[in-house]
């Protein structure tokens, strides 16, 4: 039985190229009975062979083959060997001992010590007991490393090396020599090269069959094979080693197969307790929020996306949160079907071209509010451009100004949407006017409660005039930009998490390309948080479960300021689940890490630095280790999950990719049905129009309310012509 057959594979050489070989049979130089060397572990004896084997330039043509079999000796012949060494020790005389053991003739002293030595292993209580019983080591000299206890087995090793010119072949078999010669103790290896044409033609069918006939007999024990019968430790540190990658637990037993069930979130391909890979999955009720760790480049974002694909198809609301743009790219022809392109929507704030239709979104807007969600706008906006900030509690004065900015432009807004007109309601860049523009301010203070209008006409000038800049300092940021102006700049809102939460849509925002990300994401983040919260006014068994995901996790915790920790912590009761990538945890701010951490149903690591990855290790009991972590295939993780109530231990997981795992989704033909769709569900406009309006949305908005009524016409409300306009006295 062959169980060793180290061989470096090589690509078929060419028909006309020659081919030299090499053969050699590696024999005992001595009696077997002589040990060779025992090899321990440091060194690991398969250094010096994989240093060889690696030398071999396979893409030349060359190869190098090693083939070791082994078939077990019985006891029956080990008990006759013994036999046999110490018969020609009876002949050999005393002095092969060291000291006469008795005084008696020679063949008296034979036969004493004949029975003495046999005596124990045939059961024989008779033996002489006038003869002195002889030493241990005189057993041991006598049967070499044949004494009872071991295993023996029979050897047969054979070598071949092949090359395109005779000398690399010789120098290749040569190598291989030299990396055995570790072995030589008391005894060594002499090789035995075939040369007549018959003897290589028998030595090439047993390298091809394994077919046993060794030239001698060459019994070998345990420990002088058991160097060339481990895998490769750590201490053999060859480039050419198949590392089997460290020791993890296998998968759990009760793991889901995921075959397209909707209450089950794909995890990748898993080997089963019965050897077969199959996908497994965790169960949505037990996948609360989760945290996917390692390094860039290795699956993190294919792995949220195949999950987020299939909650999307199985009728789970999706948002996902996308700084790069590239998920989406990929994602979009997996969504390109009819069932599903009334849900889908697409927040793109890559630079635009004027005609490009962009999705906009107004903080302020209080279409389908009324006077008591004023408040609800008031705290939105307030901590989300302070929290962007960092104000912290070092500009009291700015957050009060800013809070009651913008209580007095949701109202306006309020009464705007009251009277029709929707599309003149103030948006962020208002925020500005509002505080600079002092005539346009007081033209719409007649229009606001008195409580409201005598912060404004007594609070206000009495503040100093450095809290105005901090403050608008933000807006101005965004006024930089074409697609934050495009973005922010409409009075009505395409975009509204709270909606998407309520009715599952499948939502991916991508601020790629923006000046502001920090400020745009703290934004996001802020009102993914307040949306959440306010779905305490829907009941328990009325919630949709909403599924978001987190890319660059370390870049939206330095921007969103306390966000993501609050929504691990607070949002579970309110069904909404948060999953979050990022390349460093120990980069994340102590309180966003601890909360994701501490509320945590799936963790999850590809391959890391060794720091990292002694995190993670650590947090998983030493179940794996920081080495194993960090030698982790690319698209390969390690994860635990929540399962039946109870963490598992991390066990491993293939990454599949979108393509592999949903093929029959891809429609790419799908895609301009799809972009239509878009444009319907987001109320998308035109990039040019959208900035046009917000030139003058200032103007508009005061004649709303300062010019005299027109007389009544049959024109609908929100259009744009001045016969159309509903003012406001």
């Amino acid at each position: 039985m062959s169980l060793i057959d180290l061989t470096k594979p090589h690509p078929s050489p060419t028909a006309a190229a020659p081919q030299y070989t090499e053969r050699a049979e590696l024999v005992l130089a001595l009696p077997d009975a002589k040990p060779l060397a025992s090899l321990g572990l440091n060194p690991d004896p398969l250094q010096s062979l994989a240093a060889a084997l690696a030398g071999v330039r396979s893409e030349a043509g060359e190869q190098a083959e090693m083939c070791l079999d082994l078939i077990p000796v019985s006891e029956r012949r080990l008990a006759r060997r013994r036999r046999a060494l110490l018969a020609a020790a009876r002949r050999r005389g005393p002095s092969a001992y060291g000291e006469r053991l008795t005084t008696g003739s020679t063949a008296g002293l034979g036969a004493g010590l004949m029975d003495a030595l046999t005596s124990d292993w045939n059961g024989n209580r008779s033996a002489r007991t006038t003869n002195r019983v002889p030493r241990q080591s005189d057993v041991r000299d006598s049967v070499g490393k044949f004494t009872p206890g071991g295993t023996v087995f029979a050897v047969q090793l054979l070598l071949r090396t092949t090359a395109r010119h005779p000398q690399a072949a010789h120098a290749r078999m040569n190598q291989l020599l030299a990396a055995l010669a570790t072995t030589s103790g008391e005894n060594y290896f002499r090789p035995r090269r075939p040369k007549a044409r018959r003897a290589i033609a028998r030595f090439d069918h047993r390298m091809a069959t394994g077919e046993f006939a060794p030239h001698r007999r060459q019994w070998l024990t345990t420990p002088e094979l058991a160097g060339f019968l481990k895998p490769p430790t750590t201490r053999c540190s060859g480039s050419n080693i198949v590392r089997s990658g460290g020791i993890v637990p296998p998968a759990p037993a009760n793991l889901p197969v995921y075959t397209g069930q909707p209450d089950l979130v794909p995890l990748g391909a898993v080997v089963y307790p019965d050897g077969v890979e199959r996908i497994g999955a965790a169960r949505v009720e037990d996948l609360l929020f989760a945290l996917l760790l390692g390094k860039s480049g290795h699956g993190k974002t294919e792995e949220a996306l195949v999950q987020a694909i299939a909650l999307a198809h199985n009728g789970h609301g999706v948002w996902f949160l996308d700084p790069h743009g590239e998920a989406w790219v990929r994602a979009q022809p997996y969504l390109a079907h009819p069932h599903l392109q009334d849900r889908v929507w697409e927040i793109n704030l890559a630079t635009p071209t004027p005609d490009q239709r962009v999705v906009s979104w107004n903080p302020l807007s209080m279409e389908g509010r009324d006077a008591t969600h004023v408040q609800e706008v008031v705290r939105a906006v307030t901590e989300g451009i302070a929290a962007a900030q960092d104000w912290g509690d070092r500009a009291p004065r700015a957050r009060t100004i800013l809070a009651r900015t913008v209580q007095a432009l949701a109202l306006i807004a309020l009464q705007a949407v009251d009277a029709g007109r929707p599309d003149l309601q103030p948006t962020v860049f208002q925020i500005r006017s509002w505080l600079t523009d002092d005539r346009w301010r007081e033209a719409l203070l007649p229009h606001l409660p008195p409580t409201v209008r005598k912060y404004w006409t007594t609070t206000f000038p009495k503040l100093a005039e450095n809290a105005v800049p901090t403050v608008t300092y933000a807006i101005d940021r965004l006024d930089t930009s074409i697609s934050l102006r495009a973005f922010f700049g409409s009075p009505r809102s395409g975009y509204d998490v709270r909606t998407a939460m309520d009715t599952g849509k499948i939502v991916f925002v991508c601020p790629s390309g923006s000046e502001s990300d920090a400020l745009v994401s703290c934004l996001l983040i802020h009102d993914l948080h307040r949306a959440g919260l306010s779905r305490q006014d829907t009941p328990r068994a009325d919630r949709k479960t909403f599924w978001s995901w987190g890319d660059e996790l370390t870049a939206l915790d330095s921007s969103s300021k306390g966000f993501l920790a609050a929504i691990a912590e607070q949002l579970r009761k309110y069904e909404v689940r948060f999953i979050g990538m990022t390349q460093m945890a120990l980069r994340l701010s102590a309180t966003t890490r601890q909360a994701l951490l501490q509320n945590q149903s799936l963790l999850a690591t590809c391959a890391a630095d060794y720091d990292e990855a002694a995190f993670v290790a650590r947090r998983w009991n030493g179940h794996v280790t920081a080495e194993t972590i960090t030698e982790l295939p690319k698209y390969h993780y390690l994860m635990s999950i929540a399962l039946d109530g109870r963490p598992t231990k991390p066990f491993r997981v293939r990454g599949l990719p979108v393509d592999e795992i949903f093929a029959k989704y891809y429609n790419p033909d799908g895609l301009p049905a799809l972009r239509q769709a878009i444009d319907t569900n987001t109320r998308r406009r035109v990039v040019g129009e959208v900035l046009d309006a917000l030139e003058t949305l200032d103007d508009d908005i005061r004649e709303l309310f300062t010019a005299p009524p027109a007389p009544p016409s049959g024109g609908g409300a929100g259009g744009r012509g001045d016969d159309q306009h509903t003012h406001l006295g």
